[in-house]
């Protein structure tokens, strides 16, 4: 097996570190103990439905292949990058589940 070259290594280390990052500002301001304000809430309604297309472009890469594999991973689906997406969203001791409990019994 190959081994990626230490600069690669780096480039990959940064690309990754700079994802993290940009994800720890968008928990700092859910998660801010101050009171929201008005551009707090806006942000949030930008935010929720840009990180919403970035889990559907994920589930939507690993699709299930008419053999029964995933499109991306070729392992047998659900691949770990499903299995993993579906557990830590629909956690049922996180608040997504209860917002979407919250909204589906208001109708």
């Amino acid at each position: 097996m190959d081994t990626l070259a230490p600069a690669v290594a780096d480039a990959f280390n940064l690309l990754q570190m700079n994802l993290y990052r940009h994800l720890d500002e968008a928990e700092f301001v859910a998660l801010k103990c101050q009171k929201w304000t008005e551009e707090d809430i806006d942000t949030a309604r930008t935010l929720i439905p840009d990180l919403v297309i970035v889990i559907r472009g994920l589930l939507f890469d690993h699709q299930v292949r008419p053999g029964g594999e995933c499109r991306i991973c070729t392992s047998a689906w659900p691949c770990p990058v499903v299995t993993l997406a579906h557990g830590l969203i629909k956690d049922p001791h996180r608040q997504f589940v209860a917002l979407v409990r919250k909204v589906h019994d208001a109708d």
